[in-house]
């Protein structure tokens, strides 16, 4: 007994003291980053953060910091929640936020081959495939009109798909926006489009993508694989935490690697490119960073991004103006008083048609479809407003929070497009401009920038010239979205009326 006390206690002493030097150095690296909502020992603040709502984390916590706060999920994620904070990490200090996580999450699930693509790769390759993928964009379109002219034909089909609804009582928009959007990314990446009529497989595709990322949203697990990679070896843990979501992306992905394919069959070099694979080929030869897989990966990253955030916004747009009929009058008198009905709008009309800018200003304000933004990495040491962040530090610039919750944003709540007005109507305001930051800021601001703003303003403008779009008598339009990292509104009708 005298001989098992001892040892007893020795155990309990030994396991208290390795418990404690733990502890001491877990809060010890809790230190190290900005303050924020108290993280539980090991598992942080897992069970504070909704990850199926991920756009309402910040507004739990923000107000309670300034600007900036870490939360523990349960590694360290530093949340920037002002205009200030992302510009001064993004723009300011822009090659110390340039990075995206290294994680086998991200190598496994979100890139086609590991750091390749130009959303999610790191580095060198990230800086060629970027300046090659803009390089070609420019070169298809902006300041050529090459562009505008495959965006006004998708929107032409897309009106007259509208036309040809015999029941315009009872209209479900999702798809003819989703068509009209998809289109214009396919003849861009692959150099053809589908009939709207014969488009089985571009739905059959966003059906399974849309499925994706809602179980993705769904998974809090995920965070178990970038926190104990280790734990990923045991079979059942491994597959429900990473493995499956791997599986079913690259089951979406088949639809771009055999795009690819079929694109470059019959391809020759010297010939004209006409479309970006074509572009991307004829820029292989002599750059090492350029090869198959970074094309797919890249093609997969337009198509994924540019397709469902495009549609998602204007699918949002159609029901702002149904529920705000005085603001879509306005804009249609605009359009109007300075273009007729005759001719669709373009680009070269945005000048003008200052009331049109502040409605799809409004509406990715309010649409807000960025739940949870693409997190950056910290490749070195750094300060944001005088806060001290260690190298690889994962950063949410929370630009959803900003959006929704910037107090230079009055009634924030209220779709309100005159608030991007001047006093007299006649100009726009550029502090308020500003801070719509749904493309992001910096140097990992969203490549299809350019192209998805030719898309909305057309687009939204197209509709509203030629329809009135109205909510159905006796059905509440539900502005509640559903809970996904791209913030989709849920399938609803309206009414359309030829004007």
């Amino acid at each position: 007994c005298f001989n098992i006390i001892p040892a007893t206690m020795l155990f309990l002493i030994g396991l208290v003291t390795l418990l404690a030097y733990a502890l001491f150095r877990y809060y010890t690296m809790v230190s190290k980053y900005p303050r924020g909502p108290f993280p539980w020992p090991f598992v942080g603040n897992m069970f504070q953060q909704d990850f199926a709502r991920q756009h309402l984390t910040s507004i739990k916590f923000a107000p309670k910091f300034d600007g900036i706060f870490t939360l523990h999920v349960p590694i360290p994620v530093v949340f920037l929640t002002d205009y200030e904070a992302i510009r001064e990490a993004f723009v300011e200090r822009g090659d110390d936020f340039a990075g995206r996580p290294e994680n086998i999450v991200m190598q496994e699930i979100f890139m086609y081959a590991p750091n390749s693509g130009v959303i999610n790769s790191n580095g060198e390759n990230w800086r060629e495939q970027r300046r090659v993928a803009l390089s070609i964009l420019r070169d298809f379109g902006m300041g050529k009109n090459l562009m505008e002219e495959q965006v006004l034909s998708s929107v032409r089909e897309y009106l007259e798909c509208l036309d040809n609804i015999k029941d315009k009582g009872k209209v479900n928009l999702h798809w003819p926006i989703q068509l009209m959007v998809g289109n214009i990314i396919n003849e861009t990446l692959f150099g053809y489009r589908y009939k709207y009529d014969d488009c089985e497989e571009l739905i059959k595709y966003v059906e399974d993508f849309q499925k994706w990322i809602g179980d993705l949203a769904k998974s809090p697990e995920i965070a178990i694989a970038i926190a104990a990679p280790v734990l990923l070896k045991v079979p059942f843990i491994g597959y429900h935490c990473l493995y499956k979501h791997r599986d079913n992306m690259r089951k979406i992905c088949q639809y771009i690697v055999d795009n690819v394919k079929k694109c470059l069959e019959g391809y020759k070099s010297d010939d004209e490119a006409s479309c970006f694979v074509h572009a991307y080929k004829q820029r292989m030869p002599g750059n090492d960073y350029l090869d198959d897989d970074n094309l797919i990966s890249t093609c997969n990253d337009f198509f994924m991004a540019g397709q469902e955030t495009t549609t998602t916004t204007l699918r949002w747009a159609v029901l702002y103006l149904a529920l705000n009929q005085e603001a879509q009058e306005k804009l249609r008198r605009e359009i109007y008083s300075l273009i007729g009905k005759d001719r669709l709008p373009r680009m070269a009309d945005k000048p003008k048609m200052i009331y049109a800018q502040a409605t799809v200003l409004e509406v990715q304000r309010m649409a807000n479809i960025v739940g949870g933004n693409l997190t950056h990495r910290t490749i070195r040491d750094t300060v944001v407003k005088g806060h001290k962040i260690p190298k690889d530090t994962y950063i949410n610039g929370d630009i959803h929070y900003v959006m929704a919750r910037d107090p230079n944003f009055v009634e924030p709540d209220r779709f309100n497009p005159d608030r991007f007005l001047n006093e007299d109507g006649t100009a726009l305001r550029k502090d308020l401009v500003d801070r719509v930051v749904a493309f992001s800021l910096g140097k990992r601001a969203c490549a299809g920038e350019g192209l998805a703003r030719v898309e909305l303003f057309l687009g939204l403008t197209a509709t509203v010239q030629h329809y009135r779009i109205l909510p159905r008598e006796g059905e509440p339009i539900d502005l509640k979205p559903l809970p996904m990292n791209i913030l989709q509104p849920k399938d609803q009708f309206v009414k359309i009326e030829k004007v």
